[in-house]
């Protein structure tokens, strides 16, 4: 149980706060809830799902933090232009992942000082969802400011994203749960020209880390519709 897990890590004082390096609470030897560990004793174990094992695979970023190649602040979210296929997964209450698929489409608006990206998702269980996100860059703040638009519910404002280590990471405002406040990040990495992998973490205050709530793998179509 993902309440069992959180539990866990607050009671033991494992891993509170950190940001290290990738495990795995393992849970009846059955689940796994991913969290950040911080000299802790026992062996991180990885599990994941088969649409996930190409994430691991090396490639070459489309940028680097070489001050020759780093995008200009407007051009940072350049990566995401164009249609894309997903493969999705979330985190149910068990901590299992349910696989999902999907499209994205990204284009400019606001004579293109705006990104709007698409999203169609559908789950293996029958659920899923449609929104739309808006990114647009904020130069009096020097970072992008980024809203979500779900079909069929209020908007979700507040975000703002900056370019860290050869990744764009979406900080999100603070939430609440039964186990206390937490930081919400969308983070974009392994960006290639057709590629790229997508996390989203919760950040306990004082408390562990959940990573991959929600995640996919995106791959461009070609001009067919079909993934390169």
């Amino acid at each position: 149980m993902l309440g069992q897990a959180l539990e866990y890590a607050f009671k033991t004082g494992r891993c509170s706060g950190a940001r290290g390096r990738r495990s795995m609470i393992i849970l009846d030897n059955i689940q796994a809830v991913p969290y950040i560990e911080e000299d802790c004793s026992m062996k991180p174990v990885l599990k994941t799902i088969g649409i996930f094992a190409a994430a691991t695979i090396l490639s070459v970023p489309a940028f680097s933090d070489d001050a020759q190649t780093l995008p200009s602040p407007t051009d940072q979210y350049d990566f995401l232009l164009g249609d894309w296929d997903l493969e999705a997964a979330t985190m149910q209450p068990d901590q299992s992942l349910m696989p999902g698929s999907g499209v994205m489409n990204v284009y400019t608006i606001h004579e293109g000082q705006t990104l709007q990206a698409d999203m169609r998702i559908e789950f293996e269980n029958g659920t899923g969802f449609t929104g739309s996100a808006m990114r647009t860059y904020d130069t009096a703040n020097e970072n992008w400011a980024v809203s979500w638009v779900p079909a069929g519910a209020q908007t979700n404002a507040g975000g703002v994203a900056i370019w860290q280590d050869g990744r764009m990471v979406e900080t999100w405002p603070s939430s609440r749960d039964q186990f206390g406040a937490f930081e919400t990040t969308l983070t974009f990495s392994d960006i290639t020209e057709d590629r790229f992998v997508v996390s989203q973490d919760h950040h306990y205050i004082n408390g562990p880390t959940i990573e991959g709530v929600w995640r996919y793998v995106a791959t461009r179509q070609d001009d067919n519709g079909v993934e390169n």
